[in-house]
């Protein structure tokens, strides 16, 4: 019987382990509630570019709210990988949108064969 009580009090964490755990599972939350704010901002920017390109309007100071929404994201580690995908993949596809776009305007006008993407102007 002495064995088994002893065993489970050197089995017990300490209560130094214990604030560890604590602060650990606290940060884990910070950054889960960190990467959600983050992931939250890149689509809202994600889905605001290809508005843009559709030629929907933006609401009122959503631009502004925007702007604000990507030098946040900058700043975070996520940084680099905003930078290549809204220069590589966002910008392109909002480009695909608008030649599309260009070329339903041609085949209505007539003008299939000639650049006619002055008229979307």
């Amino acid at each position: 019987m002495r064995t088994l009580h002893r065993l489970k009090l050197m089995s017990s964490p300490s209560l130094s382990d214990l604030g560890r755990s604590e602060r650990s599972a606290l940060d884990d939350r910070n950054n889960q509630q960190h990467r959600a704010g983050a992931n939250a901002t890149w689509n809202s920017i994600h889905n605001a570019v290809i508005a843009v390109f559709q030629r929907k309007d933006l609401g009122e100071n959503e631009l502004y709210v925007l702007n604000e929404g990507v030098r946040q994201l900058l700043k975070t580690e996520l940084g680099s990988f905003f930078t290549e995908y809204l220069q590589n993949q966002l910008l392109t596809k909002g480009m695909v949108i608008l030649r599309d776009k260009i070329h339903f305007y041609e085949e209505a006008a007539g003008f299939s064969g000639r650049n006619v993407g002055l008229l979307l102007l």
